[in-house]
This record gives C-alpha cells, structure tokens and sequence, in this order.
C-alpha cells in the first residue's frame, strides 16, 4: 500500500548538522582524499572504500572516522569533533564503550547522502545500499534544466533523489523498504533540500501519484564489490520482472515530453542482450512516440551469461528513435554527463 512518510519534529537537527559539516569542510573531494583517492568516482564506489585507511588527522580525521568508516570514538574526541546539534540530531548511537553513528553520511557533490553502514547494508532485506558506480551515473546523467516534477523510484537513502531536486521543483522519493524514506529525509535534511517527499510502496504504486517531468531508477543489478563477472546476480535483477514491470509503466508516468533515466541491465523480461529494452518500450508505449537511447558501460561475462549494464535514457513523445553506444563520458573530474546522453538522443 502506498503510504506518504512525513519527516519528524526532530529533522531541523538533521538540517543544522548537515550545515554544520558543509560548513566545516566535509565535503566531498576532502573527504575522498582523506582515504587516499583523489575524488568519488565509479570505479573508486565500487570498491571497499570504507576499509580504506583514514590519512586525516585532528577533528577532520575524528569526523571521517566516525560518519564515513563507521568507527567509534571516545565521547571526549566525539564531543570535539561534532558540532553541538549532532547531540541531538539523534543520528549518534552514545554508548559507555564510545559514540558511533547509526548509519553512513557520504558526501557527494553538494550533497550530504545517508545510507547504513556497510555491515547494516549488507544485511537482510530491508538495508539501504551504499552508493555506487551505478548511482553516480544516474546522478551525472540527470539534466540541470528546472523541471516541475521528479520521480525516484527505488530511493534508498535518497543519493539520486537529493540531485535531482535541485532542478525540480518537487522530487518524490518511492521504495518498498519503510526504512528507505527516514533515509530519504535525513539525506534532503543534511544537504540543506526542502523539496523531498517520501513514499512507501512498490513501484507499480507509483501510477498513483501523478505524472512527472523525469524518472529516475536504478536497477539493483550486481553486487560489484565482489568484482562484475564473479558478483551474485541480486535476486530482483535476475528474473528481470521489475525492470519489465517499470519500463511498462513509464508511459503512464511520463508527462509530455517526459525524460526517465535508469541505470539497468541490457535484457527486459529474460536474458536477451541487445533488443529486450526496445521492444518491451514499443510494446509498453503503443502508439505514443518515444526516443531511447542505451549508453553502457560494461559489457561482459556474468554468471547469468554475457550482459550489457548502463544507462538507458527514454524521452516521451517527438520523433521514434533508438540508439545504442559505449559510454565515453570521462569518471574523473567531470560530474555532468548529460551532454553526452543528450547528444545519444538527439537534442543536442
């Protein structure tokens, strides 16, 4: 059942930290170097960052060891290196062995993200994944032009959510799991957004809830910190029947010349590389036009057989178009690839 999740009282907290720290320098490059990579990209998300050592000293270094690599700190160094309102921002898990933080705060871009902690996100069904390579293509690809409406389906904590609502108006956040909306909040929370609004519910629910200028999904595909052709195919990936059950949606969602972006396998309903995708959307589109454009980037050998992964962009209505092409687009020092995918489509 579909159900809107309204932040709690408590949020303005969640709100004075997030600034606190965005103000303090925890930020996203800092934060990055200070476990030796240079910066976030796809490849440096898809490893074990969080076991990385942490080279940063003094009230930095205490911060990054206790929001970024889940550690524990003494309440006297946690004291020195929190702002005052992270006491009561009731983020903090104040034990008498230390105080650590009840999930993750990943800075990313402007943004603040929260998710679990690796060992809570990994675990069971109801964990929040931690971002990764196929969360920052969906977020680099999103347009910076302003837009009415947003969709996010499969939220999580919200990492693509909090990107899109800087160009939207109002972005709606849609996950099955009921923890995916307090994270959804916190995330708008800490990274200064007033314009999230959470759901519960499947994905097929969120007919219910309008149209939209955009769609944003990401398809839980592999698990990469195991390695592409060696991961466990997630178990919603692998019987293909939400991927169909979106893409035959998007029609229904979209508003006039509508834009949704997914990072997905290149199969719909079954193991077909190449064609699965356009023929479920002209099934899915019927006499309505639509232009589509597959921009992948990893093509190879999985468990399931060879499989395409990546981006696939459609735009409702205008003239009927499919493209497919390798992804080109630089992972190191540029965050907007949308001029690339633009291109893929047509409008640019």
């Amino acid at each position: 059942m579909l159900l809107a999740v309204e932040p709690p009282d408590w949020m303005a907290d969640t709100r004075a930290l997030g600034a606190a720290l965005r103000a303090g320098g925890y930020r996203a490059r800092p934060v990055a170097q200070a476990i030796g990579i240079i910066a976030w990209n796809g490849r440096q998300m898809d490893s074990r960052w969080w076991e990385r050592t942490n080279c940063a000293e003094g009230i930095f270094g205490d911060q990054v060891e206790l929001l970024l690599r889940g550690g524990r700190l003494s309440p006297e160094r946690a004291r020195a290196a929190l702002p005052e309102v992270a006491w009561r921002s009731s983020v903090l898990d104040v034990a008498p062995e230390g105080v650590s933080l009840d999930g993750t705060i990943v800075p990313l871009e402007a943004d603040l993200v929260w998710t679990d902690t690796p060992r809570r996100a990994f675990q069971g069904n109801d964990g929040l994944f931690l971002p990764d390579s196929t969360t920052l293509a969906v977020r680099r690809c999103l347009p910076s032009e302003p837009v009415g409406r947003h969709l996010d389906l499969g939220s999580g904590g919200g990492a693509v959510a909090a990107r899109a609502a800087r160009s939207a108006g109002e972005t709606v956040a849609l996950d099955i799991n009921p923890r995916a909306a307090l994270g959804c909040h916190r995330t708008a929370a800490l990274s200064g957004l007033t314009n999230v609004r959470a759901y519960t519910g499947a994905g097929a629910e969120a007919c219910a809830l309008g149209t939209f200028d955009r769609v944003s999904f990401v398809l839980p595909l592999l698990v990469p910190w195991s390695g592409l052709g060696a991961a466990p195919v997630h178990t919603v990936a692998a019987d293909g029947g939400l991927l169909r059950e979106i893409l035959e949606i998007l029609p229904t969602l979209l508003a006039r010349g509508g834009l949704a972006i997914l990072y997905t396998q290149a199969w719909a309903g079954g193991h077909h590389p190449g064609g699965g995708l356009r023929t479920t959307l002209d099934r899915a589109f019927g006499a309505r036009s639509w232009r589509g454009a597959y921009w992948w980037d990893y093509e190879g050998p999985s468990p399931v057989g060879t499989l395409r992964a990546g981006i696939l962009a459609v735009r409702a209505d205008g003239p009927r178009a499919w493209v497919e092409a390798p992804l080109d687009a630089p992972d190191v020092g540029v965050d907007d690839w949308w001029p690339g995918l633009a291109r893929l489509l047509g409008e640019a």
